[in-house]
């Protein structure tokens, strides 16, 4: 018999893949064979990649042996795995588990795995090779096996005696097309010694950590993301997980997850593209602070206030931004689970566009449609027959344009606070803290010559910047931004207490940040 089992992966050819669903599948053509005496032993192993690049793992080989003596049975396992690239495509290749001598059976279990946006295993069905004749009335099982990804952990192929790191040696693995699978076999036959090999798993490791590391650097500099950390934790919510996907020390993807006190969780989501982070994704189930010129749209607010007085709730809230602008989709549902939606566009600090929509429940009325439809063709051709019988008498006509008076923003600010008071008598207190807070924002970003509404936490680092005391002013801000994201409560007398105090600045009688 043959000293010990050779193992080894060689590539037969490459064939090119329609676009489908990313996954990666190993696949054999049979369950079982029967190998003759003395004859070596090769199963071909198919691996069909359906994504779009190459994919790097670990490929792990466990190998059960079972050699029946007089009266006994002995059975032993070496588990071996090894880094491997999977091309887009498929690769054909061979599984040699040596030759032997004498009737020995082994059992052979081959995995896969590879991180995509998780860990990712795929586990081919246990196959069995008899080396020997096969007993009178066996074949070979006819049945093919196969196994396409599915969750899995990525430790789980290690062996007793080899540490397993992610690392490609496709340059072990060249091309055998037109060679014999014996030339192939003496050509590209992996490192045997495993203190060696185990020496250079060990440096590629370190290699490996070294990038993730630098790339998580580069990942935490760039200025999008420290703006939305920075957005996230004035909501009070800190990063309890980062998970980055390299491709290099400055490109690869990444997700994180953001958590507060109460349990509520952001995931934010993007890819760094040359050291360049292009666009980030938010997602919560709990209300995230929107963009300012989004909050101060007079035209949102009346939808938010629309929404609120037919029992609609914030309970999605999804961000895509950029450093040239953002989109904002929010979904709103009512207890009877109606769901409502606002969509916003916003380039730079202009919003650009934004619409509502909320889910109906009835089915759709044909006759007023049709009604509309022959009311509107009766306009147009009133219209049309108008224009023909004045298009000769037309006259020149001149409009006077009136000009714009400048913006009063004291009283934009007062009228707000009106309406935060009435709001709060009508028991909507969420909505009359917003208006609150939107008016003491509104007024102090004008009179100190900003030109826009800022947010809460601009607007107190600005008036620190100006050495002024900024803290009558964020105990206001804070107390607003508590009742209306539902973290906090507030009586009566505190709200008369915080209206007089905001009315004060506003006319001139309070602090003001002073």
């Amino acid at each position: 018999m043959k000293t010990g089992i050779v193992l080894s992966l060689f590539i037969a050819g490459l064939l090119v893949l329609p676009a489908c669903a990313a996954e990666i599948t190993l696949s054999s053509d049979q369950k079982e064979y029967y190998i003759p005496l003395g004859e070596a032993g090769e199963i071909p192993l198919t691996i069909t990649s359906s994504y779009d690049h190459a994919v790097d793992g670990i490929i792990g080989f466990t190998i059960t042996e079972q050699v029946q003596g007089a009266g006994t049975m002995m059975t032993s396992t070496q588990t071996q795995a090894y880094s491997y690239t999977v091309p887009a495509g498929t690769l054909k290749s061979t599984f040699n588990a040596g030759s032997s001598d004498v009737e020995k059976n082994f059992k052979v279990q081959i995995t896969f795995d590879y991180t995509d946006t998780s860990a990712i295993r795929v586990n081919l069905p246990e196959i069995i090779i008899h080396f020997g004749s096969p007993q009178h009335g066996s074949v070979s099982s006819q049945a093919p096996v196969t196994s396409t990804s599915g969750a899995g952990n990525r430790n789980a192929a290690s062996g007793t005696s080899i540490q397993i790191v992610q690392q490609s040696v496709s340059n072990q693995l060249q091309s055998v097309q037109g060679r014999s699978p014996q030339q192939a076999l003496s050509e590209n036959q992996l490192p045997q010694d495993s203190a060696a090999l185990k020496s250079q798993l060990q440096r590629e490791a370190e290699s490996s950590a070294r990038m993730k590391a630098q790339f998580e650097e580069i990942l935490n500099r760039d200025p999008l993301v420290s703006s939305v950390n920075e957005s996230l934790s004035a909501d009070r919510y800190s990063r309890s997980s980062l998970t980055g996907n390299p491709q290099s020390a400055d490109s690869g993807t990444f997700s994180m997850e953001y958590r507060n006190a109460q349990g509520d969780t952001v995931e934010v989501a993007g890819m760094m593209e040359n050291g360049v982070v292009p666009s980030i994704r938010e997602k919560s189930g709990a209300s995230l602070s929107l963009p300012a010129p989004l909050f101060s749209n007079a035209s949102y607010q009346s939808a938010i206030q629309r929404l609120d007085e037919q029992g609609y709730t914030r309970n999605d809230t999804l961000l895509t931004v950029s450093l040239s602008g953002s989109t904002v989709n929010l979904t709103y549902r009512n207890p009877q689970g109606k769901q409502a939606f606002i969509n916003a566009t916003l380039t730079g600090q202009n919003l650009t566009q934004l619409s509502m929509e909320i889910e109906r429940e009835e089915p759709v009325d044909i006759i007023p449609m049709i009604a509309g439809v022959v009311i509107a063709a009766i306009m147009m051709f009133a219209i049309w027959f108008l224009h023909r019988y004045y298009r000769d008498r037309a006259v020149e006509r001149s409009e006077n344009f009136r000009e714009q008076e400048p913006f009063d923003y004291r009283t934009t600010a007062l009228e707000l606070l009106d309406q935060a008071e009435t709001a709060f008598k009508n028991q909507q207190r969420r909505y009359a803290c917003s208006l609150a807070g939107q008016a003491i924002r509104l007024f102090l970003s004008s009179e100190n010559g900003i030109g826009y509404e800022i947010t809460n936490t601009e607007l107190i680092a600005f008036l620190q910047a100006q050495r002024k005391d900024p803290v009558p002013v964020k105990k206001i801000l804070d107390i607003c931004s508590d009742v209306e994201f539902a973290k906090g409560a507030i009586n009566g007398d505190e709200f008369t207490s915080m209206t007089a105090s905001i009315r004060s600045i506003i006319t001139g009688r309070g602090t003001s940040g002073k």
